[in-house]
């Protein structure tokens, strides 16, 4: 995938006065176990392997209560929040290696330290 040019991708952790300010292509996202607040542009979660990771929680989902408030612009994603910051991080440098990783394995293994 190459990153448009145009597109500047980023993200940040939530503050207490940032969601007021979110914009309407940016979502919140709360990760992991802390529950720990994201405010990250679709465009990010609509590229792998955010997307993989999305639709894995939306078959955990379809099992349980739906997770995702598109009007309150709110994704709920249990994978553990170091793995989530470093993929984030991995996409705003432009790492190849992101679109390289094997999803499941690695999500597995963040799995054995809980």
């Amino acid at each position: 995938m190459k990153r448009r040019s145009s597109i500047q991708l980023n993200y940040q952790p939530l503050s207490k006065n940032s969601y007021e300010n979110t914009v309407t292509n940016q979502v919140i996202v709360v990760v992991g176990k802390d529950k720990r607040k994201f405010v990250v542009e679709r465009f990010v979660l609509e590229q792998n392997p955010f997307k993989i990771l999305c639709e894995m929680e939306r078959k955990k989902e379809d099992r349980r209560e739906v997770n995702e408030n598109k009007e309150n612009k709110v994704i709920f994603i249990d994978v553990d929040v170091v793995l989530f910051e470093h993929m984030l991080w991995l996409m705003q440098n432009d790492c190849s290696t992101l679109f390289q990783l094997n999803l499941k394995e690695i999500i597995d293994f963040y799995d054995q330290d809980g």
